[in-house]
């Protein structure tokens, strides 16, 4: 019976066959492909799905809910379809189908308009069901519009908790690394991250003994936690994004520590990579402290203000120190949050409780317990005391082979802004631009998710896109 079908396919069926395999050609290469009753089935990026007779091509959403081969099943009744009306199957069901498709909304699906009540849907899945015997559900899955999935995720051994959303699933993949350590985005993720996921899949994961991880596995660490550790958890999830969504590639934007762990995953495998996205950039942590100390003692000199300046001379040159001690840098610490250099907004205690501690406790991915573990640092002891004192970014090379953007606070005196844009000027990649952020310290989720929206949403997009889709290795470079 199946080389009869694929016969008749062929012949009778040629018109949609042959436009079929023209979309093989195109879409095919990289793909998953497998043989269903007779018919040749490809998983696409796209979110839906098409049949071009003995040809079907399905995305994600059809594949993955439901009933198994339930979605898979209408489908390859539109390729019975295909040998009922041979060549006039285009303009029979091909044409109608597509309109369909088209004004077939997430409006019409949640006011219990089923996709598959007109023709020739219906047909489609009559035909489908008495050859597969598998029932076709009486609605689409919502995912087929939007991308919804919070889920604990085994990486390295321990369950970590990873939340994916965005409205297009052919969008890029857009992976995050917060900063700390220990100090995870998802919860206040509501506050910015809507718009980006019209743009991108964007995913939030809470590293160990942060956040829901720390909730689901412990906030603290049966395996000292070090730097390899941290960029292999990264790696495997990285891999799994790329395995889930049949991407070669994925973007990846780090925050802070998420810098210094992103730095070395781009220039260790770029193969996985499409661009980085570097934001609060970790550039050397000695220089950091030896600005932040020269800056304060400047400004509150100039300022008259003998007690603050007295505050940072008694730290004294504590980077110098083979171990930077805990209690100096915390020290540091509280004088960038009180002079605005960590968040311009978040600076004392009412609008730390407005701005941070109140979006916390709404959000819709945290409790309260979650949310007691947002700042998970003390199970990274070695990362602090060791790799993050003696880091130094150019040691990881100021070349890079794919496009490198960095998005900074003016304000920003805890990564300082100045540090950041001297680096970026050695940088060289085969595109890279630098965003200034104003008014904006450290903490643009707090101080300017407006701001950094539009880089996110309008700038980078059609570069990403560009550099993608383009072999050209010539260097592009502007500067705001």
């Amino acid at each position: 019976m199946r080389v009869l079908y694929v016969l008749l396919q062929l012949t009778w069926g040629l018109p949609q066959s042959l436009l079929g395999l023209l979309y093989l050609l195109r879409e095919g290469k990289g793909k998953e492909h497998f043989w269903f009753h007779g018919a040749y089935v490809t998983r696409w990026d796209h979110t839906g799905g098409i049949s071009l007779g003995m040809f079907i091509f399905i995305g994600d959403p059809l594949m993955d809910y439901g009933e198994e081969n339930a979605y898979l099943t209408h489908e390859y009744g539109h390729t019975i379809q295909s040998l009922l009306y041979g060549p006039l199957y285009l303009f029979i069901v091909g044409v109608p189908s597509s309109l369909w498709a088209a004004k077939y909304t997430k409006e019409k699906l949640r006011a219990g308009i089923s996709y598959f009540s007109v023709f020739p849907e219906d047909q489609a899945n009559r035909f489908g069901e008495r050859v597969t015997g598998v029932k076709v559900p009486d609605q689409l899955p919502l995912e087929m519009f939007e991308l919804d999935d919070s889920f604990a995720l085994e990486i390295g051994g321990v369950r970590q908790w990873v939340s994916i959303r965005g409205r297009d699933r052919t969008a890029p993949v857009l992976l995050v690394l917060h900063g700390g350590p220990g100090s995870t985005l998802t919860g206040l993720s509501h506050l910015y991250q809507r718009p980006w996921e019209r743009h991108y899949i964007v995913v939030n994961w809470d590293q160990r003994c942060s956040g829901k991880t720390a909730t689901i596995s412990g906030a603290k660490s049966e395996q000292e936690i070090t730097l390899e550790r941290m960029l292999a958890d990264a790696l495997e999830l990285t891999d799994y994004l790329r395995r889930r969504f049949h991407r070669e590639k994925i973007v990846l934007l780090g925050h802070s520590w998420g810098t210094m762990m992103g730095a070395h995953l781009v220039q260790a495998h770029p193969e996985r990579y499409a661009a980085y996205i570097s934001t609060g950039t970790m550039v050397n942590t000695r220089e950091e402290s030896k600005l932040q100390a020269s800056y304060y003692r400047e400004k509150f000199g100039a300022e008259g203000n003998a007690k603050k300046r007295k505050r940072v001379e008694d730290l004294g040159a504590f980077w110098e120190d083979e171990i930077i001690p805990e209690d100096k840098t915390l020290a540091m610490n509280r004088i960038l949050i009180e002079e605005g250099n960590s968040s311009v907004r978040a600076h004392g205690l009412i609008s730390d409780i407005r701005y941070e501690l109140l979006p916390l406790l709404r959000s819709p991915e945290y409790t309260l317990k979650d949310a007691l573990n947002l700042f998970g640092y003390k199970a990274y002891t070695q990362i602090i005391e060791k790799d993050m004192p003696s880091f130094d970014l150019a040691k990881l090379g100021s070349e890079y082979r794919i496009p490198v953007y960095y998005i900074e606070g003016r304000q920003d005196m805890q990564t300082p802004y100045a540090l950041a844009k001297a680096f970026y000027e050695k940088t060289v990649a085969p595109d890279k631009d630098f965003f200034t952020l104003d008014p904006c310290a450290h903490c643009w989720d707090v101080d300017a998710p407006e701001q950094m929206a539009r880089v996110m949403c309008e700038e980078l997009p059609p570069r990403i896109r560009a550099y993608s889709s383009s072999s050209a290795s010539s260097l592009r470079t502007r500067s705001r």
